[in-house]
């Protein structure tokens, strides 16, 4: 190993990352004559998990070495030692004896053994310069920015001196009201407090962050403005045009299928139609056949006048359309952005009153406290002084300001003839929307440096998978590879062909779903079924099963399905708690609390509960059940649910007057009581929902009302983990959380996102400061308007914006299939449903080059089943 060089080793799914940082790591610590070079020795993983599992697999070796006499061999670990043996020129003694000097200075000063995780690494440099050491870590991020929304949100409307912010706040309001949108603002202040507070919106927002009430104010003026005057010319250009018809008794009919006419009609509400769709047509006849021959000599005689009057108007349209939408855009925005001081110092003000620092933003203080030479120089002296080797894991998944932050130790160790390796693949980086930047390691791959040298080695020998699988992927991906527009991207999965370890084996299946099949859902579930009925009939396990889903809601499905058809299920997907059926009764007995009579939430109760309790009124007339119960007072018409679909042999009743003057817990907690509502598969759901109710209390008070409104606000963002250890079972996850696991058999039901997404967070554009204020960047979410706009007006940034995003959506979405597909050790199935647009076309794209597609063929196979 030679020092002064920054290793990367670019490694495939499956080729052991953990045992190369592993080994790596122990030839350090076995090389050196110091038996404490451990403490010099800094580890920095992506998560807990996987920093766990590295200390582990180190002292399991270091063990190994130790022992003289061995009663149990391991494969790899021998072919390690002989490794060491080789390159040290020593005895198995000699290493056996290093080795045990080693274990027992590791565990008489375990505390340095560091081997962690690069978030815990952050907070302990800033830990060490705060004043205040015992602040509170958020780790909730959007919980919490909800509550600084509320916080602001009320401060502004009662308590704000400043008039200003009251009036574009309601401003802003009534924009949203007229536009058809929700009024409700606070998601749209919750957006500016994502754009304070993450990671990935630092560098724009700080030209942002500069711009005062007043600064904002003066920009919306000039951008109306602009905006009225490149309207006014268009409707003055119109305005000519139907002039010029009138004076001369041209009637607008007489026109070719209308087009200039309706060129100029747009243009003259062009507030309301921005976006025209023209073309030359000066080459065409004028007029219809319908016209009369007086029409088409008026034409005919003021024809070229005509096309001279559009010529103008399409070149004056030209010339400011850009900007002017541009502006529009902008415009739509500058209300809230007026209202972002106050914003920013309402989220210090209560991070401060509540000692509290965000997760998401420790990368960024560390960042800015080293670029303003704020962190006292003994904190980084100290941690180069300590640290000589640095080992990092995942690089792929660290964010910009993470390397930028642990680049100077790196540099510096790099000038010391020190060690540093790093171990990635950019295939699995799935991570953006948590900050990870794969840009960071494209850079480290493919950007000489002059600070110092690059060793880049390959991992790519698949010791996971058996042959069919790994040979799959390699088609596939290979294909894949060309699809791309980016050179980078095309480059990572045309080299990403590996090597076969595992021959003889392995099986993919393939299942395409038509389009017209109705119930897509169920219709995955019954064929994953027969799958796994098949599987268990072939001696497999239900442990060696995983499912692996994309969504949340996708993996609750199939948990549900599975478990009401008698499977054992494990499962840690999140479950939006709004659709567990316990809950939703709740919910529905709850708004009957506040309108008694509401017939659509007394039928809801009762059917849901006959789902509840598994149909138990067989023997009764569902329907005149529910016409004798409806219209009963409503103390009455519990007792008829209690006594006909409860049926408990203990006494039980229910009367809201005897709870007006409980908490809302109480009520909650009575309902799920009389109508027997807990059992050991809801636990998790019912807990959650009582720990919100009572959460809430702080938030709104103990009013039933105030509860329901938050609880519609808040219903699609409140999900649970719902974890089980059942040790034969069925592991329903998904892919971001099987990243880094393998199993046996791998089931993908619903291979099915877009190749390429739109994305939901936006994007930072770069405009011209001279025509802004000042301002440099801005920040426009892609909605139908804007895609429309660049679709239609070539503007050469804009494009490469949307062009550039779409690439990376594709990357990202390609990584996540990678992700799932390369889990399997044995089996691998995969629906898909037909979509060109969708990952269906990969798979098309290559049985196609294959030349073994089949319009009428639904399903293939790939090596044997057994």
């Amino acid at each position: 190993m030679t020092t002064s060089i920054l290793k990367i080793y670019n490694a495939s799914a499956g080729s052991g990352k953990t045992n190369c940082l592993a080994k790596n790591y122990l030839y350090i610590l076995l090389k050196s004559d110091n038996q404490n070079e451990f403490t010099r020795i800094l580890c920095l993983t992506f998560t807990n998990k996987s920093s766990e599992e590295l200390k582990e697999r180190i002292l399991q070796c270091i063990k190994y070495f130790a022992q003289k006499t061995k009663y149990t061999h391991n494969k790899e670990y021998d072919s390690w030692k002989n490794d060491f043996k080789k390159n040290f020129n020593i005895t198995d003694q000699e290493l056996a004896k290093r080795s045990k000097k080693i274990l027992l200075s590791i565990l008489n000063d375990f505390s340095s053994f560091s081997v962690q995780t690069i978030d815990k690494f952050t907070y302990h440099i800033i830990q060490s310069f705060f004043v205040k050491k015992n602040f509170n870590l958020e780790i909730n991020t959007n919980e919490f920015l909800l509550e600084v929304a509320e916080k602001i949100l009320y401060k502004l409307n009662y308590y704000t001196t400043k008039k200003v912010n009251n009036f574009f706040l309601k401003k802003y309001s009534l924009e949203k009201l007229k536009a058809g949108k929700n009024w409700d603002i606070k998601l749209e202040l919750i957006k500016i407090l994502k754009l304070i507070v993450k990671e990935i919106h630092y560098f724009p927002m700080i030209g942002i962050k500069k711009k005062s009430p007043i600064d904002w104010i003066n920009l919306k003026n000039t951008l109306l403005n602009r905006t009225n005057v490149f309207e006014y010319e268009c409707k003055k250009q119109g305005n000519k045009f139907f002039n010029f018809l009138t004076k001369t008794s041209i009637i607008t009919s007489s026109f070719y299928y209308k087009k200039i006419p309706k060129f100029f009609k747009n243009l003259c509400k062009i507030k309301d139609y921005p976006i025209i769709c023209f073309e030359q047509i000066e080459n065409h006849t004028l007029y219809n056949n319908n016209a009369n021959v007086y029409q088409k000599n008026l034409i005919n005689k003021y024809q070229s006048h005509i096309i001279d009057l559009y010529h103008k108007a399409v070149l004056s349209y030209k010339l400011g359309i850009s900007s002017y939408i541009l502006d529009k855009l902008i415009l739509k925005k500058l209300n809230l952005f007026i209202l972002i001081d106050e914003i920013k110092k309402e989220l210090v003000l209560f991070k401060k009153d509540n000692n509290i620092l965000l997760n998401e933003e420790l990368n960024q203080i560390l960042y800015n406290k080293i670029i303003k030479n704020i962190v006292p120089p003994t904190i980084y002296e100290k941690i180069g002084t300590k640290y000589k080797h640095y080992l990092i894991d995942e690089f792929q998944d660290i964010s910009y300001l993470q390397w930028e932050n642990i680049k100077i130790l790196v540099e510096n160790t790099l000038s010391e003839n020190g060690n540093v390796i790093i171990v990635g693949d950019p295939k699995q980086s799935i991570y953006r929307f948590r900050g990870g930047d794969s840009k960071s390691f494209f850079n480290l791959l493919y950007t000489p440096s002059k600070y110092y040298q690059k060793r880049i080695c390959s991992i790519n020998t698949n010791f996971r998978s058996f042959e069919e699988i790994v040979k799959f992927n390699n088609l596939l991906y290979y294909s894949i590879s060309q699809s791309f527009n980016s050179p980078i991207y095309n480059n990572i999965y045309k080299t990403s062909t590996q090597k076969i370890f595992k021959k003889y084996g392995g099986y993919v299946k393939l299942f395409f779903i038509c389009k017209t099949q109705k119930n897509h859902k169920e219709y995955v579930y019954e064929h994953t079924e027969k799958i796994i009925n098949n599987l268990l009939k072939n001696n497999y396990k239900l442990s060696d099963i995983a499912i692996l889903v994309r969504k949340n809601e996708e993996g609750y499905f199939l948990y549900e399905q599975l478990m009401k058809n008698g499977f054992n299920v494990n499962t840690n997907v999140s479950f939006l708690l709004k659709n567990s059926l316990d809950v939703k009764i709740i919910i529905h007995i709850f708004y009957l609390y506040v309108n008694p009579n509401c017939i659509k939430h007394r039928i809801a109760i009762i059917l849901l509960l006959l789902v509840n309790k598994q149909s138990v009124l067989l023997n009764y007339d569902i329907h005149d059940f529910i016409k004798q119960t409806l219209h009963l007072p409503l103390n009455l018409y519990f007792i008829n649910i209690i006594n006909y679909i409860i049926k408990s042999k203990i006494s039980r009743c229910f009367n809201f007057d005897t709870m007006y003057n409980q908490s809302i817990y109480y009520i909650a907690e009575k309902i799920i009581d009389v109508f027997d509502l807990l059992n050991s598969n809801n636990k998790s759901f019912i807990y959650s929902f009582l720990n919100l109710v009572h959460k809430s209390k702080k938030l709104i008070g103990n009013s039933m009302i105030d509860f329901l409104e938050y609880w519609e606000y808040n219903k699609c963002k409140i999900s649970i983990t719902y974890n089980t250890d059942n040790i034969n079972a069925i592991r329903v996850m998904t892919i971001h959380k099987s990243k880094g696991l393998q199993f046996p058999i791998v089931i993908l039901p619903f291979a099915d996102w877009k190749i390429k997404s739109k994305l939901k967070e936006g994007i930072w554009i770069n405009i011209n400061p001279k025509l802004y204020h000042g301002l440099d960047k801005f920040y426009l979410e892609i909605d139908s308007h804007l895609e429309t706009y660049i679709k239609t007006h070539y503007d050469p940034y804009l494009w490469n914006c949307y062009e550039e995003s779409l690439d990376q959506s594709q990357f990202e979405n390609t990584n996540l299939l990678y992700v799932a597909t390369t889990r399997a050790i044995d089996k691998l199935f995969i629906f898909s449903k037909q979509d060109d647009k969708s990952i269906y076309f990969y798979l098309k794209t290559l049985l196609k080059e294959k030349k073994i597609w089949n319009n009428d063929k639904f399903n293939y196979s790939f090596g044997n089943i057994k």
